[in-house]
């Protein structure tokens, strides 16, 4: 992923102390990972709320939800894979978006305009 950092990085130390209440902290492929059960009325509550957290609490820009297969679809309800794969999704534009030069504003006129809001 280029500039990502590896699990060993210090940045992570605060969080891997005192990881948020219900994420438990783990290494997959060489890589800082939190797993979270947190409550939020939909899955994507939850995960904003998460991120805002921990984005918040120790400076740490939450990027994936761990999905693979984006191309795969479930029409199963805000809680089920086919959130999960919308999470991922958004997640990934809300880093990158900004490393292309647009605002969280552009992100969020983008998906008002492609959604007919």
């Amino acid at each position: 992923m280029g500039d990502r950092p590896g699990f060993e990085d210090p940045r992570y130390d605060r969080i891997k102390a005192r990881p948020p209440q219900g994420c438990a902290v783990e290494e997959i492929g060489g890589y800082f990972a939190l797993r979270c059960e947190r409550p939020g009325v939909r899955l994507l509550d939850a995960v904003a709320g998460t991120c805002r957290e921990v984005r918040g609490e120790y400076g740490v820009l939450m990027t994936d939800l761990g999905i693979e297969k984006l191309w795969e679809w479930s029409a199963d309800g805000t809680d089920g894979w086919g959130a999960e794969i919308v999470g991922q999704l958004l997640l990934m534009a809300a880093e990158r978006g900004p490393k292309l030069g647009y605002s969280v504003d552009d992100l969020v006129r983008f998906l008002r305009e492609a959604a007919g809001a």
